[in-house]
């Protein structure tokens, strides 16, 4: 099923990446258990959030420490081979690399649907496009859709 398909609601599934310092092998490995154990659900395909630290966002001091996850459209694509489902897969524009990653994210690993996540806040310098000009610049992308 399409996840464009406006004739019928679409049932989307959430998960996060694993840590960066996962191997490639054992994400697959974390795609296909979280794939299996979600086959009892209806589901159309899936969205693969990109997380990101966000120390402006308040002046409380973390629990935990932030622990970088992998990139949100190399995990997709893993999920996505190990569902046959296609996955909306969320991206931060506080990336100086923005556009490079969404011209990966669409010729390497073939992903047709993406978001965008705006800045944590507005402190301290942007590294990528504000979040009207992610829109843009991912509508502009032959092959994807927005949102």
């Amino acid at each position: 099923a399409s996840l464009k398909d406006p004739s019928r609601p679409t049932f989307l599934h959430g998960l996060t990446p694993p840590l960066d310092s996962t191997t490639p092998d054992a994400a697959r490995t974390i795609a296909a258990k979280f794939v299996a154990r979600s086959r009892v659900l209806a589901s159309d395909g899936f969205i693969v959030y990109d997380i990101q630290d966000e120390p402006s966002r308040s002046g409380a001091e973390r629990p935990y420490p932030f622990r970088q996850l992998m990139d949100s459209a190399s995990y997709a694509a893993e999920v996505r081979a190990a569902s046959g489902k296609e996955c909306l897969v969320y991206k931060c524009v506080n990336d100086a690399e923005f556009e490079n990653w969404i011209r990966k994210a669409r010729a390497v690993h073939g992903h047709r649907c993406l978001n965008v996540v705006g800045r944590p806040s507005a402190d301290g310098p942007a590294k990528g496009p504000t979040t009207k000009e992610a829109m843009a610049l991912v509508e502009k992308t032959s092959g994807v859709s927005f949102g």
